[in-house]
């Protein structure tokens, strides 16, 4: 993420042999970065093999702030003899500020072929000012590149020097790249840009060209330096860092809703990209490992396997944070009249626009059935309701709806009734409840992008395998769509029977 970019906040859904290697321009310099505590930091080899890359869908949506309720601090009762201020207390024990300086004597030389310091070090004379605003934005061509994680549809990268500048994220937007390990050594071709505020890289294509050593871990001394407005969360985007002796402070940041992140030492938030840790208060963490991404607003580490998640003690089962509101507006067993069925969903497009998600309605009955005042929403606090002309369902038909009508910008999808921008899919864990237009509930599903549901996978919408009125929050009852539909590759069947039916 930009400096430019960090000044114009969105906060939205969302977000390929070489001949020498670009970060070539110190020729055998050992790049050497000065911490807080005197102690140097240079590049070596992690020395961890993740395996295969684990299932992940791509860039987690709609991260929102923790609702935890207002707090009442209450006010002090001065009284007449009270005639300053109240003691404030101890100042609370911030840590210091970082001692790091960053050389520009990685960048390439003005007007060469750039490496991952020019895009993203504000300093270097080729960095792209300003940054394009966009998924499509720069074109580039980096040779001699480090994989240091792989998670599906995205894949980090890092100049073998390490450092602050030194990774980037790359957009696999659907192309496969599971054949990568980290420590493989690569050349890539794409587009930079900056999409919601973090820094990637739009991939064109990969191309392994031998192996590499890993980038050290940057280790940070204070988790507040990476966590949001921490002073090297910027130098630190998609590099591999680790922060030590931490503890888990939240088990829910983002109550009502659950994203799989939870909160260490520092407010520094820990994502569950590639390996899920099952976060309690009380768990004392020797250390974490992973890049440094950005998502819908916050910083995070995505640690890559088991191994990137160090604890020398675990908190008790039920020592989890507090939330002030239910899991869900309705239970997952209310079954629903069923008069309608929630058949199709499209979740995680590959464009990652909302305009693109869409669902699909299925009327099993004899009769017509009217969805005017009908309303979808998920388990919190987002609501749609349904109005105007063709809002009836035939007996056996199909109604398709979304944000938009308009072909051109909802990715080709023939959607019949539109809700408008005021709902959104998030693209690990959601729901979808459909209400008459009474109130009652007609149906309802619920998804995720973890076991037990292994069927979830971008681009592909998800189809319910039957016809029949059946559980639709259950992985069992859905099945990943296959079949090209609009320009773009997304694959599903909207307004049209599911395979198998």
């Amino acid at each position: 993420m930009s400096v430019t970019g960090l000044l114009a906040c969105v906060v939205a859904a969302g977000c390929g042999g070489a001949s020498g290697t670009a970060a070539d321009a110190g020729g055998d310099a050992k790049l050497v970065w000065l911490t807080d505590s005197g102690a140097d930091v240079v590049s070596g080899d992690l020395g961890v093999d993740p395996g295969p890359a684990p299932v992940d869908l791509g860039v987690d949506l709609f991260t929102e702030p923790a609702d935890l309720g207002p707090q009442d601090l209450g006010a002090p009762d001065l009284g007449p003899a009270d005639l300053g201020p109240a003691d404030p207390g101890p100042a609370p024990d911030l840590p210091p500020p970082p001692d790091v300086t960053v050389s520009t004597s990685l960048c390439s030389p003005a007007g060469g072929s750039k490496n991952i310091y020019d895009l993203q070090n504000p300093d270097c004379p080729d960095h792209p000012n300003p940054v394009p605003l966009s998924p499509e934005g720069i074109d580039v061509d980096l040779q001699g590149v480090v994989v240091t994680a792989v998670f599906a549809d995205t894949v980090f990268i890092q100049e073998e020097s390490g450092g602050p500048y030194s990774g980037v994220a790359i957009f696999a937007h659907g192309q496969s790249t599971a054949a990568l390990k980290v420590g493989d050594e690569l050349q890539v071709k794409g587009s930079f840009g900056e999409f919601f505020e973090l820094s990637q890289i739009y991939l064109t294509s990969w191309k392994v060209t031998g192996k590499a050593t890993v980038p050290a871990p940057y280790v940070v001394a204070h988790p507040e330096w990476i966590a949001n407005d921490g002073p090297l969360a910027e130098l630190l985007e998609g590099v591999l860092v680790r922060v030590e002796g931490v503890e888990t402070i939240h088990t829910k940041p983002d109550c009502p809703h659950d994203f799989g992140e939870f909160l260490v030492t520092g407010g520094l938030r820990i994502d569950d990209k590639g390996y899920t840790w099952a976060a309690r208060l009380g768990d004392k963490l020797a250390s974490v490992t992973g890049p440094l991404n950005y998502t819908f607003g916050n910083f995070k580490i995505e640690p890559r396997t088991e191994a990137d998640v160090v604890a020398t003690k675990k908190g008790l089962a039920d020592s989890v944070s507090k939330c002030i509101k239910g899991d869900c507006i309705v239970q997952a067993e209310t079954p629903g009249t069923k008069k309608l069925l929630v058949s199709e969903v499209m979740v995680d497009p590959f464009q990652g626009d909302s305009l693109r998600e869409w669902i699909e309605l299925y009327n099993p009955g004899t009769e017509p059935v009217s969805v005017a005042g009908f309303s979808i929403r998920d388990c919190f606090e987002q609501k749609a309701v349904l109005s105007g002309e063709g809002s009836v369902i035939p007996p056996k038909g199909f109604l398709v709806i979304g944000q938009s009508t308009n072909t051109s910008e909802n990715g080709g999808t023939p959607v019949d009734l539109a809700y408008g921008p005021g709902f959104y899919l998030a693209n690990t864990i959601g729901a979808v409840l459909l209400f008459d237009a009474a109130g009652k509930l007609v149906d309802q599903t619920r998804y995720s992008a973890f076991d037990p549901w292994t069927v979830l996978k971008p681009g592909h919408s998800l189809e319910r395998k039957s016809a029949t009125p059946a559980d639709g929050t259950v992985p069992e009852a859905w099945q990943t769509a296959k079949g090209k539909y609009g320009p773009s590759d997304d694959q599903g069947s909207p307004g049209k029977a599911n395979g198998g039916w």
